[in-house]
This record gives C-alpha cells, sequence and structure tokens, in this order.
C-alpha cells in the first residue's frame, strides 16, 4: 500500500504539487479529528490511505481549471466535480482491502444530500468521509488558493460551525472544535507524512577499487543486476507497473470521455 500512494503521488505532483500538499495537511487534520472521536486503529489506518489520495481524481482535471484565478463556470465546476469518481475508478481494479475507496468517493457529499457524486444523504454516508470532508474544508480555507488568498483558522471553524447539522456531522465539527481548545496546532500548519523507509546512508555501501572493464562485461554486468534487483523486488515492481498502467488507461479514458 505505501508503494500505491508513493506512485500515485508522485504522479500528481508531477502535474499539480500543490494537491500533494493539500492531501498531506488534510490528512493529518482528519487523523487528528478520527483519534479525538476514538476511531479503532485499523479505521485510522483507512482514513489516512484515504486522505492521501482523496484528490487523484484532480490528474483528470485540466490544470487551466485547477488554476483558474477568477470564479468557475458551470461547465468547469461539473468537471471539478468528477474528480471523486475519476479517483474511485482508477483505484478499483488494485482491489484495495477496507473502505478506502468509497472514503474517497464520498468525502464531498454533504449530510443534506446536496453533495457530490451521489447526493448520499447523511445516514447513506461513512463516518470517515464526514471525517474527511470536514477536515478538506479547514484545509483548504486556511490555505491560499489561485482564486482567493488563505482565509485563516478561525474563519474555517466559523464555517464548519454555521453549517454544523446541514453540511457537516454534528459530532465530527464538535470533535474538531473541541480539539482546537485542546491543541491549536492539530489543526493550524503541521503536516501529516506517510512513513517510509529511509535509503541506505552512501558510507553503508562496501568500496571496491575502480579497475578498467571492457565495455560489453560492463553492459552485461549492468544488465544482470538490473534483472537481479528486479527479481528480488517482485512484489514492489509490479505494484509500480499496476500502478503506473492503471493511472495512464484512466486518464486516457477520462480525456475521451470528458
Amino acid at each position: 500500500m505505501e508503494a500505491i500512494i508513493q506512485v500515485m503521488e508522485s504522479t500528481i505532483a508531477a502535474r499539480d504539487p500543490y494537491t500533494v500538499d493539500h492531501q498531506q495537511r488534510a490528512t493529518h487534520i482528519a487523523i487528528a479529528i478520527a483519534q479525538r472521536m476514538g476511531l479503532s486503529e485499523e479505521r485510522i489506518e483507512e482514513l489516512q490511505v484515504a486522505g492521501s489520495l482523496h484528490d487523484l481524481g484532480k490528474i483528470a482535471v485540466p490544470t487551466e481549471i485547477l488554476s483558474k484565478p477568477g470564479t468557475l463556470t458551470e461547465l468547469e465546476f461539473a468537471i471539478i466535480k468528477t474528480h471523486p469518481q475519476v479517483a474511485f475508478n482508477i483505484l478499483k481494479p488494485l482491489e484495495i482491502p477496507g473502505q478506502i475507496t468509497q472514503i474517497i468517493m464520498q468525502h464531498h457529499e454533504r449530510m443534506n444530500g446536496s453533495g457530490y457524486p451521489y447526493g448520499l444523504d447523511g445516514q447513506e454516508i461513512l463516518l470517515e468521509a464526514k471525517i474527511l470532508g470536514v477536515a478538506d474544508v479547514i484545509e483548504a480555507m486556511c490555505s491560499h488558493r489561485p482564486y482567493r488568498p488563505a482565509l485563516g483558522i478561525e474563519k474555517a471553524l466559523e464555517e464548519i460551525s454555521k453549517k454544523k447539522g446541514v453540511l457537516y456531522d454534528p459530532e465530527v465539527v464538535e470533535s474538531c472544535l473541541t480539539l482546537y481548545q485542546e491543541m491549536p496546532t492539530a489543526l493550524m500548519g503541521e503536516v501529516y507524512q506517510v512513513r517510509r523507509k529511509p535509503a541506505d546512508p552512501l558510507d553503508t555501501l562496501p568500496e571496491k577499487p575502480a579497475q578498467p572493464v571492457p565495455a560489453p562485461l560492463i553492459e552485461e554486468k549492468v544488465q544482470r543486476w538490473n534483472w537481479q534487483r528486479l527479481m528480488a523486488n517482485r512484489p514492489r515492481f509490479f505494484v509500480h507497473v499496476i500502478a503506473a498502467l492503471v493511472i495512464g488507461g484512466c486518464i486516457i479514458y477520462v480525456s475521451r470521455h470528458l
């Protein structure tokens, strides 16, 4: 799963670095709220993965729309609203266990049924999606956007308070407000980073004296070494290949049908 997240984040960052930063900050906030609400470790782990990929579908949205400084047209907003479904379609062939893909699909649904993509009401929305939805709003309002400057944490908390029970789950909002009173840094500026295994330092590698080697022999050794590396890391290698193929296929599909 970690390898999948890395591949997806790298793909998004190559096109829109802001989205990756936003996903990480929103995930940090969502996990803090979930812990305050007492969710199990398993549910929090699924929320972490969903948060890290919740805007994956924006790779199918034209950059001109994502970075547009003015108001979006009705058509442009309709394209934006496809991103949860696009992310679901990209991840579905990977058969990710648990509720991860559904959390991603539902994070823009709202309590009164006014959300997207399916207009679900409060009873139909997963709790993790409700948490991620609130975290998403808070992070977005606290960050600079092409069409407006950052509004700040006070405005963000005012927004979710005013629309508690209408757009946002009351329990999630209350937990968020309490969390801010207890630990303001949980909602301000800290970034949740997915843990990754650090690379081995160069000074731990064995040193060998350089010896002149004929060019054909060098090519043969490089090819053999590469193949051995690939075979030793088959699971990670095939995950990267499958993820790249899925993302590429979905981008082509979306570009032809939007």
